[in-house]
């Protein structure tokens, strides 16, 4: 299973999460004009765990995730829940935070960092 499809089946089954986004919660991109909030989140790096010979153990995949509302205090809930979802999936870390406005949308973000084992 990809660190995506294993950060979406647990967002999707985090009820504080869904209690603020519902089923909103996508990889890459959502659709322009979507009901807010939502979560849309983009692997940004991989980097195997190589063996002597090779084999790749696993890889730390490192995934940008967004919160956008209409507002920041929005915003930062939605960030707040999915960072206590992440942080009690060992051995998944958030590893930052920032905020954020987009002018030409007109939307808040709270955006973090994760390191993802896969």
């Amino acid at each position: 299973m990809s660190a995506e499809t294993a950060l979406r089946a647990l967002l999707i089954a985090a009820v504080p999460v869904t209690a603020l986004v519902g089923q909103r919660i996508a990889s890459d991109r959502i659709e322009q004009g979507a009901v807010r909030p939502f979560v849309v989140f983009s692997r940004t790096e991989s980097a195997p765990l190589l063996g002597i010979d090779g084999t790749v153990y696993k890889t730390l995949v490192s995934i940008d995730i967004q919160c956008w509302s209409d507002t920041r205090l929005d915003a930062e809930a939605v960030a707040d829940a999915v960072t206590a979802a992440i942080r009690a999936t060992t051995p998944q870390l958030v590893s930052g935070r920032s905020g954020g406005y987009d002018a030409d949308l007109d939307l808040e973000v709270a955006s973090l960092s994760i390191e993802w084992w896969e």
